[in-house]
């Protein structure tokens, strides 16, 4: 059965009585909309625009908070490529066949998309760096990894989706999921900072 439709009130906009953090511009808008997600309940999607230099940052915020959790779901060749994923801002998310790891910053911004969405966002970073990374080795490295990834979104290879949140505001909601709990050292390991993008022959790890 699809899952039911997402219930939403009308768009909100406020201006902020704050600057831009790319450009410096006065006036950021913040649009906000209530939301009922299923399995979620209630949430809080919000964008915050500047019009001078377009910096655009969403997050979808849950009005509970959860426990620290891992999420897990096993997408074999041919598999469910539908899976609906939920990764809010906090969210780490790995694809360990490739070693892609998709890491919170200060500009994260959270989705809802499904397994193959996913593999589409880390499409879109290998084919960037497959063209400008600075070394060849790079470009090699990336161009390998977005012939593996063309094969998962074909359903030719089997992939694995990890999302790990500290505070509980993410999810895959599918059967297969398995979900399970972040120990408190897991939670210490979880990356923050500033967004940077680092390609290693062993795979991309991004914050975003």
């Amino acid at each position: 059965m699809p899952d039911p439709p997402v219930a939403a009130s009308p768009v909100r906009e406020t201006t902020l009585d704050a600057p831009c953090p790319v450009c410096g511009a006065p006036g950021l808008q913040m649009r906000s909309m209530a939301l009922d997600l299923p399995y979620f309940g209630d949430a809080l999607q919000t964008t915050i625009l500047c019009r001078e230099c377009g910096f655009r940052h969403a997050d979808v915020l849950l009005t509970k908070q959860g426990a620290p959790t891992r999420h897990t779901l096993h997408v074999p060749r041919g598999g469910d490529l539908g899976a609906r994923v939920v990764r809010s801002s906090s969210c780490t998310v790995r694809v360990p066949e490739i070693g892609a790891v998709m890491e919170p910053g200060p500009r994260s911004e959270a989705f809802i998309s499904n397994a193959e969405g996913v593999l589409h966002r880390f499409r879109d970073i290998f084919g960037f760096l497959a063209r400008h990374a600075n070394t060849r080795p790079r470009r090699d490295a990336a161009r390998n990894s977005l012939k593996r990834l063309a094969a998962m979104i074909e359903g030719r290879e089997p992939f694995t989706i990890v999302l790990e949140d500290p505070f509980g505001n993410s999810s895959i909601l599918h059967e297969g999921a398995v979900t399970g709990p972040l120990s408190d050292r897991e939670v210490r390991r979880l990356k923050t900072g500033v967004f940077t993008l680092e390609l290693r022959p062993s795979g991309l790890r991004a914050r975003a």
